[in-house]
């Protein structure tokens, strides 16, 4: 029996590899496995919500998904039954202009396997590869481990080792191991009535790319092809309400799904070549009761899974890997106690009840709408699943001293978007004017970190300033950043103790966090870039910190 890195993620997909990368740049070791003998080829879950590009911003991955993704086209909708006239052109998710507290505003595509390839060329500058064909057989929990048992097939030879590890977390999939091993619930529907087949598929170039293409009626026969935004060869497509294509795979039964899109679309000019990945579909809604056992979690589809109605799959998955990496970093690293990887089922598992209903919803509207009317409608998609919404207001590990009693609200929560409440995203704010380490423009999002929480801090007397630092000078020097964010009309003089100093030139940080103009205001921002507490009273930076560190 050996013992390896602190944290083994099972599961390379996008919610596994999120986890692997926050962990190391937090500097916790990891080993990330998956028992695919090859990486997935598909485009699978390839719309990135404005929200995920901020996690990716937090990564330092987003310039590369920036510079791969491409806009969400635009619907073009054929006669049906006919095919080829075009009786509308539509915009699912319409242009919102970019606004100073969210820059990245609108939704993109980037096939799933082009994201994880990115991330796993951001995991190996930490010096760590998936590894792959390994499985885990199973497990055992102890007070101060897990112990894995791994079975690794090289050149057809199976190899099996037992390792300990502190911590065990499974983003090992819909038919989630770990979670059955567990013997965690996962209740919910499957929609029966309604059967997919989903894949990639290479085509002459006939249907123009700059569209999605759909025929047909979701509740009857539907085909919809979207072109890849990365391979010019490669179309997506959905075709739902044929049973017969249940046994159609990769490399058998592809004339009959040529024929099933044949029938459909009424084409016979569309010109199929390789199937290059498919698979079976029917929408399932489901969740767990709880997101980890004492040392062992579960992220992602392991732990809820949906209809495709919204886009919100994969980015859900995301965004419950980057709400857990940095908590379990702390911990991991003696730094914060166990209570606080509580936080993390109280903070998903709402967030996750309400998006399966929107979710669910949404998609039984799209299905079941008759008319041409309803149908349109039917596939607007509107501002809340672009997950500025999704906020922890009602965490008891956020604090906010000037909230009113109204101050909850849902898990998707409108106002979240730009109110900065504790528990809100935190947004973002351009053209600070760095005095202090050294001079030069930055946005709030540049500052932000994923290892550190960021102490932002606005008005307030000198003693009250030497007051916050007295008490963050107490707390992990690498886990917390001071920052004194000054108004326009501040002297152009370095401020002593702070780490960062910034001149907000034009005011966008005191608007975008609805700053008073009176008195000392502390706005402490987490590592996953919400809100995690808003201050008034500097008692409460304590009470605060006392839940995240020992």
């Amino acid at each position: 029996m050996s013992t390896s890195a602190s944290v083994l993620v099972v599961g390379a997909g996008p919610s596994g590899l999120i986890l692997a990368l926050s962990l190391l740049q937090n500097g916790v070791s990891v080993r990330i496995i998956e028992k695919e003998v090859s990486h997935r080829v598909g485009e699978r879950g390839a719309g990135i919500m404005p929200r995920t590009f901020e996690v990716h911003n937090l990564l330092g991955t987003l310039p590369d998904i920036l510079n791969s993704a491409t806009s969400v086209p635009p619907r073009r909708v054929y006669e049906f039954p006919g095919g080829t006239k075009v009786i509308t052109e539509d915009n699912m998710m319409p242009y919102i202009e970019p606004a100073y507290h969210t820059p990245y505003a609108n939704p993109m595509a980037l096939g799933q396997n082009y994201q994880e390839e990115i991330l796993r060329k951001h995991l190996k500058k930490y010096g760590v590869e998936v590894e792959l064909a390994t499985t885990l057989e199973k497990f055992e929990q102890y007070d101060d481990h897990v112990a894995a048992h791994l079975l690794k097939l090289v050149e057809g030879n199976a190899t099996s080792e037992i390792v300990n590890y502190a911590y065990l977390v499974g983003a090992d999939g819909a038919h989630s191991t770990i979670r059955k091993k567990l013997g965690l619930s996962f209740l919910g529907e499957c929609i029966q009535e309604a059967y997919m087949k989903v894949g990639d598929i290479e085509m002459e170039e006939s249907l123009d790319r700059k569209f999605w293409h759909f025929w047909g009626e979701p509740r009857s026969k539907m085909v919809f092809i979207r072109p890849s935004g990365q391979d010019p060869d490669v179309y997506n497509f959905i075709v739902s309400g044929d049973d017969s294509l249940i046994n159609v795979t990769a490399t058998s039964g592809r004339e009959n799904l040529i024929q099933a899109i044949e029938e459909i679309t009424g084409r016979k000019d569309l010109v199929f070549k390789a199937i290059r990945w498919i698979s079976n579909y029917r929408p399932n809604v489901r969740m767990v009761d709880k997101f980890h056992v004492n040392r062992v979690f579960l992220a992602g589809d392991a732990a809820h899974c949906h209809s495709p109605a919204g886009g919100q799959g994969m980015n859900s998955s995301s965004q419950d890997a980057f709400n857990l990496g940095w908590k379990l970093a702390l911990v991991a690293k003696g730094l914060a106690p166990p209570s606080l990887l509580d936080s993390y089922d109280e903070e998903r598992l709402p967030v996750i009840a309400e998006m399966l209903n929107l979710t669910t919803k949404l998609y039984k509207t799209t299905r079941n709408a008759s008319t041409k009317e309803e149908q349109a409608a039917s596939w607007k998609r509107g501002t809340e699943f672009h997950m500025f919404s999704v906020n922890y207001r009602t965490s008891s590990f956020v604090i906010d001293d000037g909230a009113s009693g109204e101050f909850v609200g849902p898990a998707y929560n409108p106002e979240s978007a730009t109110a900065a409440r504790a528990g809100d995203r935190a947004p973002d704010a351009p053209e600070l004017q760095l005095i202090s380490p050294v001079r030069e423009e930055k946005s709030l999002f540049q500052i932000f970190g994923s290892s550190n929480h960021t102490v932002l801090v606005f008005g307030g007397s000198t003693e009250e300033h030497n007051t916050v630092l007295e008490k963050l000078a107490v707390l992990p020097k690498e886990s917390v950043k001071s920052v004194l964010v000054c108004p326009a009309n501040k002297p152009d003089t370095v401020i002593g103790g702070f780490d960062v100093v910034l001149v907000d030139t034009k005011g966008y940080a005191l608007e975008g966090y609805h700053i008073p103009k009176e008195g000392l205001h502390v706005v402490i921002v987490r590592p996953d870039g919400v809100v995690g507490a808003r201050l008034t009273v500097l008692e409460n930076l304590n009470k605060y910190f006392s839940k995240i560190f020992l």
